[in-house]
């Protein structure tokens, strides 16, 4: 069970800053790591958890600081649809977007929760980082 703690890593492109986070839960510590990173690296504020509980208890003490929620689909301990029917409670603004290393097509979620988008693992870094950047709030 790990959490990860973001060094607020806010950047300026072409004068335009990026006004809140990205919140990403998979309970596999290696994914975790790897869309942090490379999230961060493209200019993204970025928290990871494995842990849904400590990531649903971070959420509610900090959900206006969150333009995304980044959630997999298949965790043992909370599955990503009641993480997202929980997150979306809290909040019916941020955008959630759904991803599985699993056949989405029977998954029937997208306009129940509004889900923005669904991934399908493994995914580039470049490609998540296009998806990301086309819900992302400019300030």
């Amino acid at each position: 069970m790990y959490c990860f703690y973001s060094l607020t890593a806010t950047t300026t492109s072409k004068a335009k800053t990026l006004s809140k986070s990205i919140l990403i839960l998979d309970d596999e510590y290696d994914i975790v790591t790897i869309l942090k990173k490379s999230l961060s690296i493209a200019g993204f504020s970025v928290f990871g958890f494995t842990d849904p509980v400590l990531a649903l208890e971070h959420f509610k003490s900090n959900s206006d600081k969150y333009e995304i929620v980044l959630i997999d689909v298949r965790m043992p301990q909370m599955n990503g649809i009641e993480f997202a029917t929980h997150i979306r409670r809290i909040s019916p603004i941020v955008k959630i977007l759904m991803m599985s290393a699993f056949d989405m097509d029977d998954l029937n979620i997208q306009s129940s929760l509004q889900i923005a988008e669904l991934l399908q693992k493994p995914f580039s870094p470049i490609a998540l980082s296009k998806i990301i950047s086309k819900y992302m709030a400019i300030a």
